[in-house]
């Protein structure tokens, strides 16, 4: 039987999170603040939280069957009456299969723009994902993990009141490293792709006008 060496450690992926996470809320914090700057507008700052469900779709990029799962995320905005929108977001992901099951926690900027009911939005996000092989490259290996680099884009649609209907498309990027499964001992990569629809609430925070002080 085929000898597999020590996978990644998991200190080693979180720092590869923590590190990715660090960078994005410090872009997240300065555009905050250069958008502050910016405001001399009456109004306030304002900010959105939004929750959302889904269904997914997905190719696992290891067999040829799809995989169906689904999604739970929380998406938190700041905004100062720019045109476009910065949120941070966190989503879990966990899709099942007769091959193979996959489960993500991801974070990062999302960048969304509003055309009356249509809000496009594209994405790059960083975390951990977890696969377990129903049906194993080698006897000996059985489930693994990687840092994950996730990238993509979708768009919400404004149903009703604080509700909107989610179209959602996800790319992975991962890399289990060198493992003894393929030809030259090359790393074991896969892109998986991931296609969601879902629902959104959002829970708005309005701006409230200050009246300015009359000496």
């Amino acid at each position: 039987m085929t000898a597999f060496p020590q996978r990644p450690s998991l200190p080693r992926l979180t720092t590869h999170l923590a590190l990715f996470l660090a960078f994005t809320a410090c872009v997240w914090i300065v555009g905050s603040t250069s958008a502050h700057a910016q405001s001399q507008s009456g109004a306030s700052k304002s900010m959105n939280i939004s929750a959302f469900a889904a269904y997914i779709n997905s190719d696992p990029d290891y067999g040829s069957l799809r995989n169906n799962g689904g999604m739970v995320g929380v998406d938190f905005s700041r905004y100062f009456h720019q045109k476009t929108e910065v949120s941070f977001e966190v989503r879990g992901v966990y899709t099942s299969g007769q091959i193979v099951d996959e489960r993500s926690i991801l974070g990062g900027l999302r960048f969304s723009r509003a055309y009356q009911r249509y809000h496009p939005y594209a994405d790059i996000m960083a975390g951990n994902t977890q696969i377990d092989f129903n049906v194993r490259p080698s006897p000996n290996y059985s489930h693994d993990s990687a840092f994950a680099l996730a990238y993509g884009g979708g768009v919400n649609i404004d149903v009703a009141r604080n509700f909107q209907a989610m179209i959602d498309f996800q790319e992975y990027s991962l890399n289990f490293g060198s493992n003894g499964t393929q030809p030259g001992n090359a790393d074991f990569t896969l892109t998986p792709t991931f296609f969601t629809i879902g629902v959104v609430y959002r829970i708005p925070f309005r701006p409230h006008n200050r009246q300015s002080d009359k000496h």
